[in-house]
């Protein structure tokens, strides 16, 4: 395994378990009928602090240092296809409620910020995959 497949494991799981406990602090917060700016900045600043205790485990030389042609285009499909599935993904995510509720339903200010994640989740997960797939099928082709 490289370099460029460890890291995508690591955006897997890292995003994997960064959204998880943003939803369920989200989860916490609707629960106890949060409002207000103070527990936005609570909720920020925990979150500063979590990234820049994780920032040096995961620290790396720049992006370009590590690549060669073969994994810049791979990086390069993958974003594409994360691109596009987030596309959809949104366009499922407002279209489809619309349809089922209605024009005139109200839906819980609660669900912005869980799509707002779950798209986040998305995108990372299909760009980790992509790459992971694509490293693997290179690999069965080479002899």
């Amino acid at each position: 395994m490289n370099k460029f497949q460890k890291s995508a494991w690591i955006n897997l799981a890292g995003v994997t378990i960064g959204v998880s406990l943003s939803i369920i602090c989200l989860y916490l917060m609707a629960r106890s009928n949060a409002k207000g700016i103070s527990y936005i900045l609570i909720f920020f600043i925990s979150g500063c602090l979590t990234g820049l205790a994780v920032f040096p485990l995961l620290r790396k030389k720049g992006l370009e240092a590590g690549f060669d042609e073969r994994e810049k285009a791979i990086h390069k499909r993958a974003f594409e296809w994360a691109a596009v599935i987030l596309l959809a993904f949104l366009a499922c995510v407002c279209i489809i409620p619309f349809f089922a509720l209605g024009g005139g339903s109200n839906v819980p200010v609660f669900y912005l910020p869980v799509i707002f994640f779950s798209t986040f989740f998305v995108a990372q997960f299909v760009h980790s995959a992509v790459i992971l797939i694509q490293c693997q099928l290179e690999a069965e082709d080479e002899p």
